[in-house]
């Protein structure tokens, strides 16, 4: 990512935030009104107030800036304000409205970009992956002396799909020898679960 693109990202979820914080604590609007009546405990409002917030905030950096734990912040944000604001009945139409809350957060949290299982890959794993090679890093001892092994894998094969509920992602490493290392993985939710 270059620089102007990510003092962009900054700059916008600057406004982002500044806009959340002057709507729910600095203006006085219906939604204050709407909670001190039907809440009458002052502290109450300000957690709902911060649940908002949170809630608001974390789902829009975790689109500029794809940071997929903020989605999870946003997403247990979202679940309080609905048990605080919302009467329970448990019936049919109830369990329809959980179920597709889990359901869209479930496919907003599915990366879709086309190098995402690379980058679990880097992150995860031992290997660093570029766009046409990895590189494996390791420490060995030789002769009680600690050293770094480094190995090039060039990238034969790569895949990545993308559905609706899940992602599915492979990939084929070959070293100078001719040794075939084999990754493969789904992602559910933005977690992934890697099968080496």
């Amino acid at each position: 990512m270059d620089y102007d693109s990510f003092f962009i990202d900054y700059i916008f979820m600057s406004v982002v935030i500044l806009y959340s914080i002057y709507h729910l604590f600095i203006s006085k609007s219906d939604l204050e009104e709407d909670i001190t009546e039907n809440m009458k405990a002052r502290s109450i409002a300000n957690v709902i107030r911060y649940l908002m917030f949170l809630a608001f905030n974390c789902s829009f950096a975790q689109l500029v800036f794809d940071i997929d734990w903020l989605l999870w912040i946003s997403f247990f944000s979202v679940i309080a304000l609905w048990i605080l604001l919302v009467e329970h009945k448990f019936n049919f139409s109830y369990y329809i409205f959980i179920s597709l809350l889990f359901l869209v957060f479930l496919v907003v949290g599915v990366p879709t970009h086309n190098h995402s299982f690379l980058d679990y890959i880097s992150d995860q794993t031992e290997y660093e992956c570029l766009r046409i090679e990895c590189v494996k890093v390791s420490e060995v001892v030789v002769e009680d002396e600690l050293k770094t092994e480094i190995k090039i894998f060039s990238i034969q094969d790569y895949s990545y799909d993308w559905y609706l509920l899940y992602g599915k992602g492979a990939l084929t490493l070959k070293d100078e020898v001719g040794n075939v290392k084999k990754f493969s993985g789904i992602n559910i939710g933005g977690l992934w679960l890697l099968d080496k």
